[in-house]
Parts: C-alpha cells; structure tokens; sequence
C-alpha cells in the first residue's frame, strides 16, 4: 500500500509537468485584464441586440436563508467542527421588469443592505458581464443574461472546451477512523477526490494510513495544511506522506510569503503543491503546481483562467455551496481549458436541496446544463420548507485531546460564537484564554504529533457533567 518517496532527477514525470511557457510581466497584465462586453463574441453581441436584451431591467432582488438537513454519517461532525453558519445557505432571486427571475447562492447567512440593492436596481444584467464582486449574485445574472437570450450561461463566459467538469468532496478534519469512513461514503457517491483542512488536533499520517487502506483504486485525497507553517516544519512531514499514493494534493502547505519554500517543497516532492490564500502570479513565477481560486466572483475567475493558459499551470475552483452554486461552477469550467484540478462544491454535504433536480456524480464528473441559464429550476415548496425549518441551538460538548505521554486537554468549544467557526483546525485559538498566559500544554503544535481528540458528550462520557462545570473558566489540563 506504499510507495517510497523518489527523488527528482532530470527528465522524471514530475520535472515534466513543470516544464511550462515562460510568461513576462506584460503577458500577465495583459491576460488578468479581459472583463465585461469584451468578453463576448462578436457573434453573441449581435444576438444580444438583435434579442434587444438590454432592455431587461433588474427591479428587485429578494433572499432567503435556508437550512437542509446534512447527511446522516457525519451531520454531527460538521455542525460540532464548524457550527450553523456552515450548513445555512442563502438563496437569491433576482427579479426584472419581464417574468424572468435569475437564481444565485450563498453559503452562510448572507443578505443585502439597501444601498447595496440600490446599485443593482435598474440595470441590465448585461451591464455585469465580468464582475469582480458578489459572486451570488453574478450566478443570478448570468442566469438571467442566458434566459434572456435562450442560451446556457456558459455562452457568455466563452467558447466550451468540456461537456463534463471534475468535482471533489469535502468534509472536516475527524479521526482516523473516521475519515476512512468519509472516503468510503464519498467514492460511494461516485466521486474521485476528497479535501479537508487538517488541524492541529489530529495526526495527518494516521489520518492518512486509515484512508489508505479503503481508498478504492484511483481515489485520492487533498489536504489544506492551512497556510499557517513554515517550510522546516512541513518538509519532513511532505516525505512521509509523499509514500501514500491516496495523497494526491497539497494545498497552502506553508506561509503564503515564501515562495522559495514553495520551490523547495516542489523540488522534494512528487505530491501537487497548490496555493490558494496567494497572488495569482505564484503560476507565473512558477512556485506552485497550481492555483486555487476560492469563493471567486466571475471576474476573478476570468482572471485566473488567462493567467493559467498563459502560464501553463492548471487552477480550480471551491465555491461552497449547493445545486445552484454547483451549476455555475460547471458552466464556468465547461470554458476555462486550465480549469482541469477537480474542483469543490460542498452540494454533496446535504441529503436534499431547494431544486427541482441534483446533478448526479458519475466518475468524479457532473454534466455541464444545458441551460438556458443555469439550467436549475427553483422548487417553491421546497424552499418554503427549508426557510422555516427550525435552527438547531447548541448543545454542550467538550473536545479531549491526548497526547502519547501526556498532557491531556479537555476544553469546551463553541463554533457559532463570532470569530471561533475554524477554531477546533489552530490549538492557539482553541486554547485562547482557556489556559495560563495561553501558553499550550504539551508539544509545539503541529501536524504531526503523536495526538488524538475526540468529542465528549453526556451519551460517551459519565463524567461529563462534572467536566463541564469544571471547564466553565478555562480548559482542564492533566499529566502535563
């Protein structure tokens, strides 16, 4: 099930893959600044007057915050990691001065102030093409523009180059045990790639080996290392992951600012080293294997896209979200040729959505709409249904955390207090103002660590309640 780590020489598969065009600073300005009508065809601009669609007018926009039950296997999980604000969703509809309506999505509770209402009001949705805000609503828009004119919206991002995009899971950092379980429901649902942010709670490789041993042939795995280490730090554990073949990515594996440990890290390893919290140009200095653009509004997107073709390094897209979100991700990957990593949509963690279809996940791909628009329909009832379901209020846990020799930490942890939603991935904020002078017990925290955490609740745990009280002022600490 392992495989040694090999050294690069000249001429390996892994020297080829960044054998890549070089782009000048002139050649990625100019790449990065393509937006608006520009981006349309000749051909498309004649169809859009002759449509006389820039009539359409938007007259209102309207939104509701819903709440879908998750799957069963790891509802708790999720909410306990990242608390409400990961499983509310937030539904726009953008209405005009005809009977189209536009759909777009956010993940959370999002809304809208008047002003920002105001400034949409009475244009057309033409006037969007390529904006470089409000990716909810460009999904409206965009929407609204390939209705208008009785086309996809891909039509209007550029020409199509897949029927089909790649699509990975997600889920959230857990146990070894139970990250082979995720694995085990995520190729069950037909995808091919899972991401998750590893935290400091967990150890990365007995996460991995448990992975390993149920991967189907060809599954794979990406880990977010959080952007938060330096290089000395992440190396070694690079090379030991580097001997499992299920890990097939690395995202932000350190510090954003140090490209030269970027270069290191790709020199070392044959594992895909991506950046996300980065500048784009990391694809033209060649300090990464590839970009992710996360939560990108379309005009970034279109950004990302010239600058891989130019650069010859490929990107992907998260944009976490449901059917709706998910549908325009795949019409903008059905255009965007350097779009090839498997990109991340979180539609798969809900067991219904407020569609009246789901796209289904065949081979770790889902079929590009046809449109027009986005080619997803709303499902009133549905949406009604999931507005008014009830939001469930928090309920006592406590996080154990054990180290091999000592110490053990338990300490209480509630994710929908404002700032604390990815506490549980950083002990320094997990920690904060719950132990003396917030120094953390126990090793410097890391990846690595010989650790294990669990959740403590009044079903596990017959102490539990004494527990509780006594971590009322501060995290209990023992075998330190």
């Amino acid at each position: 099930m392992l495989r040694p780590v090999r050294r690069r020489t000249s001429g390996t598969p892994g020297d080829q893959r960044r054998q890549v065009p070089v782009i000048n600073r002139r050649e990625f300005l100019a790449a990065s600044a393509v937006t608006g009508l520009s981006l349309l065809s000749p051909s498309l601009r004649n169809r859009v007057e002759a449509a006389d669609a820039r009539k359409l007018r938007i007259t209102g926009i309207d939104w509701d915050q819903v709440l879908v039950p998750y799957q069963a296997f790891n509802r708790q999980a999720l909410f306990r990691y990242h608390g409400l604000s990961l499983q509310l969703r937030t539904i726009f509809q953008v209405r005009t001065n005809s009977d189209l309506v536009g759909l777009g999505e956010s993940w959370g509770a999002a809304s809208m102030t008047d002003a920002e209402v105001a400034s949409y009001v009475g244009t057309s949705p033409f006037e969007w093409l390529g904006a470089r805000k409000d990716l909810a609503l460009n999904m409206a828009l965009y929407d609204l523009m390939g209705k208008s004119l009785g086309l996809p919206s891909w039509r209007l991002i550029g020409p199509k180059v897949r029927d089909r995009i790649p699509v990975a899971a997600w889920t959230v950092s857990r146990s070894p045990e139970d990250l082979a379980e995720e694995v085990r429901q995520a190729a069950g649902r037909g995808y091919r790639w899972l991401k998750y942010h590893i935290d400091e709670v967990h150890n990365v490789i007995d996460q991995t080996r448990a992975m390993q041993r149920v991967a189907p042939k060809g599954f794979r795995v990406q880990l977010d290392f959080n952007a938060n280490a330096e290089y000395r730090d992440i190396s070694p554990i690079l090379k030991e992951l580097g001997r499992f073949p299920v890990i097939g990515r690395i995202e932000d594996p350190i510090q954003t600012g140090d490209r030269d440990g970027y270069r290191k890290l790709i020199a070392e390893s044959d594992i895909e080293l991506l950046i996300h919290h980065g500048p784009v140009n990391y694809l033209v200095d060649k300090a990464c294997d590839g970009y992710m653009a996360g939560h990108a509004p379309i005009g970034h997107a279109i950004k990302v896209a010239g600058v891989s073709e130019e650069s010859g390094l490929p990107f992907m897209l998260q944009q976490a979200g449901g059917q709706i979100n998910q549908a325009f991700l795949a019409h903008e990957v059905a255009v965007f040729g350097g779009a090839t990593i498997d990109h991340v949509n979180l539609a798969h963690l809900w067991t219904d959505d407020v569609t009246t279809s789901r796209a289904k996940v065949t081979g770790g791909t889902i079929a590009v709409p046809r449109g027009p628009g986005l080619g997803v329909a709303l499902d009133p009832a549905k949406l009604e249904k999931y507005k008014t379901a009830p939001r469930p209020g928090y309920r006592p846990f406590l996080v154990k955390i054990v180290y091999q020799g000592g110490p053990t930490i338990i300490v209480r942890h509630d994710p929908n207090k404002a700032g604390c939603t990815d506490n549980l991935r950083f002990l320094g904020r997990l920690l904060k103002g719950k132990v003396p002078g917030d120094k953390i017990p126990g090793p410097v925290p890391g990846y690595a660590n010989a650790v294990t955490s669990e959740f403590l609740d009044r079903k596990n745990c017959g102490d539990f309640d004494r527990l509780w009280q006594a971590t009322a002022r501060g995290a209990v600490v023992t075998g330190d």
